[in-house]
Order: structure tokens, then sequence, then C-alpha cells
């Protein structure tokens, strides 16, 4: 029986975690999917922020804005090479799905368009 570890080999099941910020305009950017990260920076409305959570909500990400009450505003993702797709204050966001850029935040009494 053969107890050590082959180092060379990655367990498909295990992913490697990233102890830094990510930021997810770059790997869009680049084509990459981002990795588990200790952090996650997004841009809302041109700021940046950092997120330590890899699917916060829609009212998180407001809130973490400074977007109050979180109720009042639309958000939007926008992803490389899509239109912005509006997201639910709780819909969960996968901030490591491929290609989320930014995103954008208006005020619920503002026209869009």
């Amino acid at each position: 029986m053969h107890n050590e570890i082959d180092r060379g080999r990655e367990d498909p099941g295990v992913e490697e975690i990233i102890d830094e910020t990510i930021d997810l305009e770059e790997y869009a950017k680049l084509g990459k999917r981002p990795p588990l990260a200790k952090g996650y920076r997004i841009r809302v409305n041109g700021e940046s922020f950092v997120v330590a959570e890899p699917n916060p909500t829609g009212r998180a990400i407001l809130t973490l804005a400074g977007l109050l009450p979180a109720q009042d505003y639309t958000l939007r993702v926008k992803l490389a090479g899509e239109r912005p797709r509006k997201v639910e204050l709780d819909e969960r966001v996968d901030l490591r799905h491929h290609g989320i850029e930014k995103f954008k935040a208006l005020p619920r009494d503002q026209t869009e368009g």
C-alpha cells in the first residue's frame, strides 16, 4: 500500500484558495474564471469594494456600496460580451462566474433607458 501523497497530481475535488484579494474586472479582461480567494474586488457604479463572500446577495452588494435602503435601487451585473442583467435583492451572485466585470445600481424611481 502506497501512503505517500503525490504532489504532482491535483485532487479534482479540492480547489486551491488564493490568499489575496483578486480584481474581478481584471479576470474578465483576461477571459479567466476567478479562483477561490480571500476577497473579491468588485466595482459598483465605478467605485471599488472588496467582498469576502464569493456568493453575495444583491442586497449585500448594494449595502456594501452604501446604497441604502437597498430596496430603493435596481442592481445590474455586467458580464463580458453580454448585456447587463438585473440582480434581485435576495438573488445570490457567484463572483467566480466567468466574465463578471462590474455592477451598476440605479435608484428605482429613475427612468432607465
